[in-house]
């Protein structure tokens, strides 16, 4: 299975019931939603905390409920799983040059498509049992 079918996959999973309402619990899923939300940013530029946040508020309004995760929330998980690093004043971001192509290889997995088919097929489903 390649990165991008695993990543479809368990994201799949992640929303069978819906937008996330809190940050997984499982370390795999975290490192995926993690990684999902790096891919959201260049290698080799540089972003101001303020642009990070904007960034990551967005993204998390196609996949999380309101109040599900928080934009800081996830930003200190990008810096924790060094996704993303930061100067030390915290003021600037950069994509982790070694983690570059552990991003690029699910840049293209998106998760707004991935829970439009799992209501999809939730919706087909319940068609097909009520005839």
């Amino acid at each position: 299975m390649t990165p991008h079918e695993a990543a479809q996959r368990t994201l799949g999973r992640l929303l069978a019931n819906g937008p996330l309402t809190a940050l997984p619990k499982r370390p795999g899923d975290q490192h995926l939603i993690a990684v999902l939300a790096a891919s959201r940013f260049q290698a080799g530029e540089t972003y101001l905390e303020a642009d990070v946040n904007q960034r990551l508020a967005g993204w998390l309004e196609s996949i999380s409920e309101p109040y599900g995760i928080d934009h800081v929330t996830l930003r200190r998980l990008l810096v924790d799983s060094r996704l993303l690093m930061r100067t030390t004043s915290g003021s600037a971001y950069q994509v982790n040059p070694d983690k570059a192509g552990e991003i690029a290889a699910i840049t293209d997995v998106d998760p707004a498509d991935v829970l439009a088919e799992v209501r999809s097929t939730r919706d087909r489903r319940k068609r097909e049992h009520q005839d």
